[in-house]
């Protein structure tokens, strides 16, 4: 099984290193610096309390039965055009990313598009350092039999669903609504739910309403959102407001802006949010 992972962030290089622990051959791609320092030191994983390195081989070669994508959203143009040639009608592309409408840039592929979305609380402490803070891991794919193929030995939380759509919204409906008015308010999720109880639950009625007119029933979880923003840590931040602010490029025109296509009220904070 060939197995590509592009992008190594919080979400890439956790990947790339737990498929490597499960005896698969991994090829990874990041930025220019990332490979070559990957490449001298090897890519270093903590693991809440534990600590370890791998030596993926860096650079794509030939076409792969996997590519997994887990880059920003706005590095996708530049990655489609990266893993031209080194994919078929039969690879496995799987974007596992944030957000909804980076699946429209995939629909014209000539491969196997998985859907999936993943739950992990990690990051990049350095070029190639990765700090996962909790044992947290829960990846939600799209039911295939080379997905299960890949995962049958790992120790790893996987999910094969078969409606895997709704399982993205749902990660979405959190996503997009904490990491909107965190960024907007520049505030942490303690604050938020503390002083923007209300405009949180308009936020996760907006979201919902917009996931029905796409065939989506999320009137379930409204509740189990607001349970879960009132159980995270008060100083937690959402990667976007981290992005914002250090004055980086965010992923808003994903996040945000998809919605904000179809709701006047999430418009206004995108429309802040991207001056």
């Amino acid at each position: 099984m060939r197995i590509a992972v592009i992008g190594i962030g919080g979400v890439g290089g956790y990947l790339a290193y737990k498929l490597i622990k499960c005896g698969f051959d991994v090829d990874v791609l990041a930025t220019k610096e990332t490979n070559e320092i990957i490449k001298k030191e090897g890519l270093k994983i903590i693991d809440v309390d534990k600590e370890n390195i791998v030596f993926p081989k860096i650079g794509l070669d030939g076409v792969y039965d996997v590519i997994f994508i887990t880059t920003k959203s706005y590095n996708l143009d530049e990655v489609l055009k990266e893993i031209k040639g080194h994919f078929d009608k039969h690879t496995r592309v799987v974007p596992v990313l944030n957000g909804i409408g980076h699946f429209e840039k995939f629909k014209n592929l000539d491969a196997k598009i998985v859907k999936a979305c993943i739950y992990i609380l990690s990051n990049k402490k350095d070029k190639n350092v990765i700090y996962k803070k909790t044992p947290l891991f829960y990846l939600c794919v799209e039911d295939d039999e080379v997905m299960r193929e890949i995962f049958k030995n790992c120790d790893l939380k996987v999910k094969f669903s078969k409606n895997i759509d709704k399982n993205i919204w749902k990660k979405y409906l959190f996503i997009s609504t904490f990491a909107t008015l965190q960024s907007y308010y520049q505030k942490p999720t303690g604050w938020i739910m503390e002083h923007k109880k209300d405009e949180v639950e308009k936020f996760l009625d907006e979201v919902i309403k917009i996931a029905k007119e796409e065939g989506i029933d999320l009137k379930d979880e409204k509740e189990k959102i607001i349970k879960q923003a009132l159980n995270i840590p008060y100083e937690s931040k959402m990667s976007m407001q981290i992005d914002f602010e250090k004055k980086h490029k965010t992923e808003v025109d994903n996040i945000t802006g998809f919605l904000a296509k179809r709701s006047e009220f999430i418009k206004k904070y995108y429309d802040f949010l991207a001056r």
